[in-house]
C-alpha cells in the first residue's frame, strides 16, 4: 500500500508569507490549491504509470481546531483539492478530517484539549502544535486500516 499526502506545507507558506492576514490568504489559496491538487495527480498518474496496480491510499487532513472557522475552512478546501483526482486513479481516500472531529467532540472540537495533537514542551499542557500526538497517530492509522482494500485497488 502506498499512502499519499501532500500541501500542508505550501498552506503554511502561505499563510506566513501573508502575515495570517485573511485577505491576503484568501487570494493565494486557490493557486496552492490548485498546485496541490496538480501535484496531487501527476504523482498518482505516476505511480500508475510504473505498472503499481496496489492500493494508494490519499490521506486527507484534520482540522488543528474545528472551532476556528478559517482553519476549518482551509484544510477542508485543501482535502477537497488532493482527494479529487483519487478516483481517476483508483485511490482511496483516508477521511481523517472527519475522524478527528469525531474524536475531538467531547473536547469541543478542540483537537489539542483531545489529546490528538502534541503538546508544545515547556509550555501549558493545553498548547500544541500541529503535529499528531501517539493518540493522533493511532487514529490516523486506524482510518487507513479501515479501508476496505477493494476500494483502493484500481
Amino acid at each position: 500500500m502506498v499512502t499519499l499526502q501532500l500541501g500542508s506545507n505550501d498552506v503554511l507558506l502561505l499563510v506566513q508569507a501573508c502575515n495570517n492576514d485573511p485577505q491576503c490568504i484568501a487570494q493565494g489559496l486557490p493557486g496552492v490549491l490548485a498546485t496541490a491538487g496538480a501535484n496531487m495527480a501527476t504523482i498518482l498518474a505516476g505511480l500508475r504509470a510504473t505498472g503499481y496496480s496496489g492500493a494508494i491510499v490519499i490521506v486527507n487532513y484534520y482540522s488543528t481546531d474545528y472551532t476556528n472557522q478559517m482553519i476549518t475552512q482551509i484544510t477542508s478546501e485543501l482535502n477537497q483539492a488532493i482527494t479529487a483526482p483519487a478516483h481517476l486513479f483508483g485511490a482511496g481516500v483516508a477521511d481523517v478530517f472527519s475522524a478527528f472531529q469525531a474524536a475531538s467532540q467531547q473536547a469541543g472540537g478542540r483537537t489539542c484539549v483531545a489529546g490528538l495533537l502534541n503538546t508544545k514542551p515547556g509550555f501549558n499542557p493545553l498548547a500544541c502544535d500541529i503535529h499528531p500526538s501517539q493518540s493522533g497517530q493511532k487514529l490516523i492509522a486506524q482510518v487507513i486500516a479501515s479501508l476496505q482494500q477493494s476500494t483502493v485497488r484500481k
